[in-house]
């Protein structure tokens, strides 16, 4: 089993584990919203950053208190595993909303000149139960601007569109906004822009997304190229939009560049190249 995506520690499993995980206590878990704007996923308590996930997140709790402030579970989204600081987590809020913007400010009253609550970052999943003045009104309080916010669901057409608004977001390894990615979370977050399902990491994408293209095929916009441990978006037959550390940031280059600089470090070939179906692009 693969220990990103097992929902269990040493202690307590998910009943879904409950015929392989007969040393642990089986629960059912409470599923709670993320309620900051970005929530790291760790792989011990105060450990080093897994993956991340977005306000208005869902994340199942098998284990409340797993010490040092933080609880235990599965991310919905994804279904990434570990452990994430309690006060990062409220009650559970099904979304309605998607942020559409590159950002977005939490305002505590219908109007512009108040002092933002906080900033949400890009695709954080909000619950509206009202309108007021042109602003959303959020289950956990507070208000958006309509304009940027969109029903969850198919709100882009593109999501090599999406990628590109990412260009010059800063690298960070396990990170998951638009305040920093890395290359995988390109790819999730510009599906998931799109109301489209899609693994968190690159090896997890390479097996499940789209279909394999032979060696000889011409690339289109929207291919995935796939190296050992790397993914980028093709924007076209010569350009690859990825977000990666030798520029700590998103960038977009022509991909022999980048397959140059790979192997010459020491990293490999291209290991399959992957199309995504129509609907998707």
């Amino acid at each position: 089993m693969d220990r990103r995506l097992t929902p269990r520690n040493a202690r307590v499993a998910h009943v879904s584990l409950r015929e392989t995980a007969t040393d642990v206590p089986c629960v059912e878990g409470v599923l709670h919203s993320v309620q900051v704007p970005v929530c790291d996923i760790r792989r011990e308590p105060d450990g080093g950053l897994e993956r991340q996930m977005l306000y208005g997140d869902g994340f199942r709790v098998l284990e409340p208190d797993s010490g040092d402030g933080y609880c235990f579970g599965q991310a919905q989204d994804g279904g990434y595993v570990g452990y994430v600081l309690q006060t990062d987590l409220g009650a559970y809020q099904m979304p309605s909303h998607i942020v559409c913007s590159m950002g977005a400010h939490v305002y505590p009253e219908p109007g512009l000149k108040t002092v933002p609550l906080m900033r949400l970052p890009f695709a954080g999943f909000l619950a509206v139960v009202g309108a007021e003045n042109g602003y959303a009104k959020l289950a956990t309080g507070g208000f958006v601007p309509l304009q940027q916010l969109a029903p969850i669901g198919r709100n882009f057409t593109d999501f090599v569109e999406v990628a590109e608004r990412f260009l010059h977001v800063p690298y960070l390894w396990g990170g998951d906004s638009n305040t920093g990615l890395d290359c995988s979370a390109l790819v999730h977050i510009s599906l998931r822009a799109q109301g489209v399902g899609a693994p968190r990491d690159s090896d997890l994408q390479e097996e499940s997304l789209g279909e394999v293209l032979s060696p000889d095929a011409t690339l289109q916009r929207g291919d995935l190229v796939f190296w050992k441990g790397h993914v980028g978006i093709m924007q076209n037959p010569e350009m690859l939009l990825h977000a990666n550390a030798h520029f700590m940031a998103v960038t977009c280059e022509k991909l022999t560049k980048v397959c140059t600089r790979i192997e010459a470090a020491g990293d490999g070939m291209i290991t399959s190249r992957r199309r995504l179906p129509a609907a998707v692009i």
